[in-house]
């Protein structure tokens, strides 16, 4: 069904409406529907929670009250007595009991949190769900949003410059509703509809402005896609906010930006854009502030400002590797964090910060040691850049090394105790990201962008769907375009009855249904570094970052398995080198790499 709703201006105030509050309503717009009154109810909900989803200038909704959770001071209490206990005026409600042909179903105060609260403020909003049933054919859904002001002049940008508005959801079963079960979910008659309706400030008269006339058209075509999807069986796949609230990483969001993002982009002088690398640091910095409040004590406490009772252990400090322009390390250490970044390649950004910061921020590579003690293969025995060389080039400490003014600086990837590591689209040090971890008895925060093997080669990550089996271990298939350092490693089982299987060919052999059974190379990077970190016992949590990017998985490693605690530092190093030798890691190859980061071939972020 396509959208097309009608104008129904001219019919001014639809008899239904007439005893609603003082019956100033204007109908708007109607369209034809096929959701019933539970789908509609459904999808209310969810956009009363979500504001977001009708406009992009909002954050979020924090609920000041929803009668379905305090039952004892919903319909048999007063007003007064429901809201009292937020300080929300009694005008604010409609009626605790309903109004004639309908009855109340739910209220839910809502706080509708803008992006920037220096430009649009919040605004408290009354949603209120009503259900009428004139007929055993005919039910009523009526949702009522009455935003707490008392002149037009109160409403901010984002809200209609209207008194209250309304969506009638207006269901006619083709048979008694008694009956309806034995119906296919959906059978309405042609008269089933969706409606929007403005009740006007006393100075406003039809016809209506434009921007009224554009915002219902958006409000119903919203209901319009949602109802739809619910009918087809659209589920939620994406679930932010699972470690900490959505309401404290974006008030930390808010407080930062305030402090930092003018100066950031004022100064910006990389060639990407500051709009996108700016705000995405500061999503990320709100989170990690958050994760950090949860994990230990805050900053600047004292032996004697510490809660009784309170185990947390201070901040250990956090390094940020592979950090890009340094923009979130700057944040960070302003906000108080002890810490500093390297990349192999210095940014023109990092002159931009104080010489606080820019003493923090360290050009060099990072070659885990692992690799450096793993045997080396004797075809790469003569190559200027083997293992052995290698060994004997960067000695054997567990710190920053250079082993002369005109040699590379260099890390080993041992990290001091518990120091927590920050791995933001840090590429080809990602993989190895909870493997350091291990070593240092560290947490850490991941956010897998391009995916890279444990040598730092390109390639689709092996996932699940193949028992995480490394490219020479499993049959592969490479595409046309890419070359065999990007392979793409999956494990294809035989359909019946197919007798030819190629191990090495164009992607477009593969059946369709073995295709559609593939993860998408993000997906697979994801679930590959994960079993990295479960390979050496990190409990891994994931949250999806509200961040202006795709890719936005945040992987965390706060909890080990407690037998690794009780390993000498030697035994997890070997369990480490077992890791990446399974994996085929290759030292070689990593410094390469790494060579040609430093002279600048290879992906900025």
């Amino acid at each position: 069904m396509s959208f097309k709703p009608e104008d129904v201006t001219s019919q001014g105030v639809w008899e239904i409406l007439k005893e609603l509050i003082d019956g100033r309503w204007l109908a708007v717009l109607q369209h034809p529907c096929a959701f019933p009154p539970e789908t509609f109810e459904y999808v209310t909900l969810n956009l009363i929670h979500n504001p977001n989803i009708n406009s992009s200038v909002l954050f979020r909704a924090d609920i000041l009250y929803d009668s379905a959770k305090h039952p004892q001071r919903d319909g048999q209490s007063t007003t007064s007595e429901a809201y009292s206990i937020r300080d929300i005026p009694r005008k604010d409600i409609v009626a605790h009991d309903g109004f004639p042909a309908f009855t109340l179903k739910r209220t839910i105060v809502r706080r509708m949190i803008p992006r920037n609260p220096m430009l649009d403020k919040p605004v408290v909003q009354s949603c209120q769900v009503f259900q009428s049933s004139q007929s055993i054919h005919l039910q009523h859904t009526l949702v009522l949003y009455i935003p707490h002001v008392s002149s037009g002049s109160e409403i901010p940008w984002y809200h209609p410059n209207v008194q209250s508005l309304a969506c009638l959801h207006s269901w006619c079963y083709s048979q008694p509703k008694d009956a309806v079960s034995l119906l296919p979910e959906s059978s309405p008659s042609s008269s089933s509809t969706v409606s929007v309706h403005y009740r006007l400030f006393p100075d406003q008269v039809p016809p209506l402005s434009e921007r009224l006339q554009r915002t219902a058209f958006h409000l119903l075509s919203t209901i319009h896609k949602h109802g739809r999807g619910a009918l087809e069986g659209y589920t939620k796949r994406v679930h932010h906010d699972q470690l900490i609230s959505q309401q404290r990483v974006q008030d930390t969001y808010t407080r930062l930006k305030a402090a930092h993002a003018k100066r950031l982009s004022d100064q910006w002088v990389e060639q990407t854009d500051s709009s996108k690398h700016v705000f995405e640091d500061l999503s990320i910095a709100a989170f990690l502030m958050e994760l950090w409040k949860d994990m230990y004590q805050p900053n600047g406490s004292s032996r004697t400002t510490i809660a009784k009772g309170d185990s947390r252990p201070a901040f250990p400090g956090f390094v940020d590797i592979g950090c890009g322009n340094g923009v979130l390390v700057d944040i960070l250490l302003r906000e108080g964090y002890q810490g500093w970044g390297f990349d192999a390649r210095s940014r023109k950004s990092w002159a931009i910060f104080e010489s606080s910061t820019q003493r923090q921020l360290k050009q060099m590579i990072l070659v885990p040691q692992p690799l450096l003690d793993i045997k080396p293969d004797l075809s790469q025995q003569n190559r200027e850049d083997s293992p052995q060389l290698l060994s004997k080039l960067l000695p054997r400490a567990c710190t920053t090394t250079r082993t002369s003014d005109t040699e590379i600086e260099w890390h080993s990837g041992v990290f001091p105790s518990r120091t927590f590591i920050i791995s933001n689209h840090a590429d080809e040090l990602t993989p190895w990201t909870p493997l350091l971890a291990y070593l240092s008895l560290s947490p850490f925060l991941m956010i897998p962008c391009c995916s890279h093997n444990l040598s730092g080669l390109r390639f689709r990550a092996p996932s699940k769907f193949n028992s995480y089996s490394a490219d020479t271990l499993a049959p592969t298939f490479f595409a046309d375009s890419i070359t065999k350092s990007k392979s793409v490693a999956i494990s294809v089982a035989p359909e019946a009855g197919e007798d030819y299987q190629p191990r090495q060919g164009n992607l477009k052999d593969l059946s369709q249904a073995n295709r559609s059974k593939q993860p998408s190379a993000y997906a697979a990077l994801c679930d590959w570094v994960s079993h990295l970190a479960r390979a050496v016992g990190y409990e891994v949590e994931k949250e999806m970052l509200r961040l202006p990017s795709t890719r936005n998985t945040g992987l965390i490693g706060r909890e080990l398995d407690p037998g690794a605690e009780g390993l000498s530092a030697t035994e997890r190093m070997d369990k480490v080198r077992a890791v990446a030798a399974k994996e085929g890691a290759d030292a070689g190859v990593w410094v390469d790499r790494a060579k040609g980061l430093m002279a600048g071939k290879g992906e900025k972020h």
